[in-house]
């Protein structure tokens, strides 16, 4: 739920909040969804989701077809399997090339309502001292593979830009990235050399949203979101945050709270249990490192205490590695004071960026101070 004005006040450590974000938030809002574009952006979404079902039904009814009409053969039957991925992704195709015009209409006004929104927020970001970057890391590899259909290059080549443009951090997007959280929940069979490829595949695919770097009380830090796609569920929003460790670290240390999965192991490493005092740590987290030395170095008697207090029962993992400490924190989609979806916004929605905002720094300093991180 979203503070009131006088408690981001009192959270933030500012003034006259609300007279801010009338004159300096609320105009780039305005700028999005005149009620044209708007017209023009549901007839876009309509029209685009007609020619998709359209292909999937007829795809569907083709193939239900084929596997009536064909006999049973063996040979018929691997007919069958090579040609539903084939007949499914070229139905997709088709219907994308078909409807080109629609998605370059849906794509620009998506990227229109992008930028108003990231001027916005990097309003906010800078009244609290903040650099707001709001594609860290740039367009995604999966962004990249539409500009490679040659019907849907100019649309892509469209979003692609204003990513690339809005882009940055591209040093923390590596630690998190080479850290091994941007696993999605899924598990993977196969060898490690491929367990290792399946995540580089798929953490290159993904897309990062609403970058905060700055400072808090002499510590340095970057966060940044990632969207885990859930089939048949909502999104799961991952905050990630990271911080340097007090001095470069010589071994991988992993650590998840219960029911959480564990990160990728990206180093391929040998990674062992570490079991820690008191007993209620292992209770609420598992530990895992290649050197138990330097994992018990790194969760001291003090850290232990104060990552008890951190849990709250929410999903969290961290990792630390070289230069890198990197927490893991699933929750709501954070920052969202304009719907991309529907260019909805309200000074309600506002105030909840903000609220996350504040979150984000206590979340920081609860952080800095339980890992023992200096300037």
């Amino acid at each position: 739920m979203a503070d009131n004005w006088a408690d981001l006040e009192t959270r933030l450590h500012a003034g006259e909040l609300e007279a801010f974000v009338n004159a300096k938030v609320v105009p780039h809002l305005c700028s999005v969804g005149t009620s044209d574009a708007k017209s023009r952006m549901e007839e876009a979404k309509k029209k685009l989701s007609r020619g998709f079902s359209v292909a999937f039904f007829g795809f569907a009814i083709f193939f239900i077809f084929v596997a009536t009409a064909l006999p049973d053969h063996w040979y018929w039957v691997v007919f069958k399997f090579v040609i539903f991925p084939l007949g499914f992704f070229g139905a997709l195709a088709l219907a994308a090339y078909l409807n080109r015009r629609h998605i370059g209409a849906f794509l620009v006004g998506r990227s229109q309502s992008f930028v108003a929104r990231s001027a916005a927020m990097a309003e906010i970001a800078d009244r609290f001292g903040l650099t707001y970057v709001p594609s860290p890391g740039g367009a995604p590899e999966s962004l990249k593979l539409f500009a490679r259909l040659g019907f849907l290059k100019d649309q892509a080549d469209v979003i692609i830009e204003t990513l690339n443009d809005h882009g940055g951090m591209d040093e923390a997007v590596k630690i998190a990235t080479d850290s091994g959280l941007l696993k999605p929940d899924a598990v993977v069979l196969g060898s490690e050399n491929d367990k290792a490829r399946y995540y580089r595949q798929t953490a290159m695919a993904q897309a990062f949203e609403d970058g905060l770097e700055g400072e808090r009380n002499g510590i340095r830090f970057s966060a940044f979101e990632w969207v885990e796609t859930v089939d048949e569920a909502p999104n799961l929003y991952h905050l990630l945050i990271v911080l340097t460790p007090p001095t470069r670290l010589t071994s991988v240390t992993q650590l998840r709270s219960r029911k959480t999965p564990w990160p990728a192991n990206v180093d391929g490493v040998a990674l062992h249990p570490v079991h820690l005092l008191p007993e209620a740590f292992d209770e609420t987290f598992r530990l895992r490192g290649s050197d138990q030395v330097e994992a018990r170095t790194i969760f001291n008697p003090a850290v232990v205490e104060r990552t008890l207090k951190l849990a709250h029962g929410d999903r969290f993992r961290a990792v630390a590695r070289e230069d890198g400490l990197v927490f893991d924190f699933v929750g709501a989609n954070r920052f969202n004071l304009l719907n991309l979806d529907t260019d909805e916004w309200s000074l309600a929605s506002i105030r909840q960026a903000m609220t996350d905002l504040a979150d984000l720094l206590d979340l920081i300093d609860e952080m800095a101070h339980t890992f023992m991180v200096r300037a």
